[in-house]
């Protein structure tokens, strides 16, 4: 059992670790690289015309294919891998897990309300807002921000994390640091977001100006093919293959992701205290 748990765990941390995962928000059209174009094109056309009615049911799947990517991300962080699952470990996973519901409740709420602004305004002012610009915008960035936002949460507590702290209470005590150290967490914020949009955009141009044009010249076969959604299980299997690309660029990302760790946890203000605190006496 500690074999398959190491297992799991290794292989988590090495598809959904840290950031990965991000590079797909910043460019969307790299997780695309993996995918047949006319097989994609002949599909969307699909979700838009005949089979419009499974539209609704593939952004509900989508949503919920990103939800399970945050958990993933966030259990390989909770759970050691050295060792089974604690009692208290299982406590902060299920934290997380109402807190990533939160977000997206409130999330869907916030798309739900401008949606009726955006009604409101065209149907008494004839002002037409630009939903179909607004909303990718918004998701993309939403995106960016949740998984640097997870990614910075769990570098800052994991020294407390390994000192046998639980996250609720790693997360109390980094805050009270920050309160006294904020120079320290926005310099290693700002540098590790910066390194992560130089990553992703070097990776972009990997995939766009070498892999790209390398294996259409060899006619390789290394694409996923897409099926008309005009049935559920062909529906189905077009998400599935989302998700398959979606591991996939993880995968090829990972290299940059252990690059840029590195360098960034050297300012971990966790990492570069001055003077060790009595964190126990701290959260008396």
């Amino acid at each position: 059992m500690n074999t398959l748990h190491r297992v799991i765990h290794s292989l988590f941390k090495l598809l959904f670790g840290e950031f990965n995962g991000v590079q797909v928000f910043f460019y969307p059209l790299t997780l695309f690289w993996w995918i047949d174009s006319d097989s994609f094109l002949l599909a969307v056309t699909g979700l838009l015309t005949n089979q419009r009615h499974y539209f609704p049911l593939c952004l509900f799947l989508l949503v919920i294919v990103y939800l399970a990517f945050l958990i993933v991300k966030n259990s390989s962080a909770i759970f050691k891998e050295s060792e089974l699952p604690s009692h208290a470990a299982r406590r902060s996973f299920n934290n997380m897990v109402v807190e990533v519901h939160k977000i997206l409740l409130i999330t869907i709420v916030t798309a739900a309300l401008i949606y009726a602004v955006a009604a409101f305004l065209h149907y008494y002012y004839n002002i037409r807002v630009p939903l179909k610009t607004i909303y990718p915008l918004l998701y993309q960035l939403f995106s960016v921000a949740l998984i640097l936002w997870y990614t910075l949460k769990n570098k800052w507590t994991k020294p407390l994390r390994e000192a046998g702290k639980s996250m609720e209470r790693a997360y109390r005590l980094v805050r009270r640091d920050l309160a006294l150290r904020p120079r320290e967490y926005l310099l290693h914020g700002l540098t590790l977001i910066l390194m992560v949009m130089i990553g992703s955009y070097i990776y972009n141009l990997i995939v766009v100006y070498l892999l790209f044009p390398f294996f259409a010249s060899k006619e390789a076969g290394l694409k996923v093919i897409l099926l008309e959604p005009a049935t559920l299980p062909a529906l189905l299997y077009d998400v599935f293959i989302f998700a398959v690309a979606f591991m996939l660029s993880n995968l090829l990302f990972s290299p940059f992701v252990r690059l840029i760790t590195h360098f960034s946890d050297k300012l971990n203000p966790q990492l570069n205290k001055p003077n060790q605190p009595d964190y126990d006496a701290q959260e008396n």
